[in-house]
């Protein structure tokens, strides 16, 4: 299982991609994917968080 701790991290620089990345990976070509991939990933740690804060006792 992925800790919070991980996901709270993948949040944060998702969040940072969203306003201006800082690199261009040579594997994304425009701003746009970088930010899809962005919200993405903040939509699946979001879930991911959900489900970890539903399974604590």
């Amino acid at each position: 299982m992925i800790s919070e701790r991980t996901l709270r991290k993948w949040r944060k620089d998702a969040l940072k991609d969203m306003i201006g990345p800082k690199d261009l990976s040579p594997y994304l070509n425009t701003i746009d994917e970088i930010r899809e991939r962005s919200r993405r990933i903040l939509s699946l740690t979001q879930e991911l968080l959900d489900q970890h804060l539903t399974k604590k006792p």
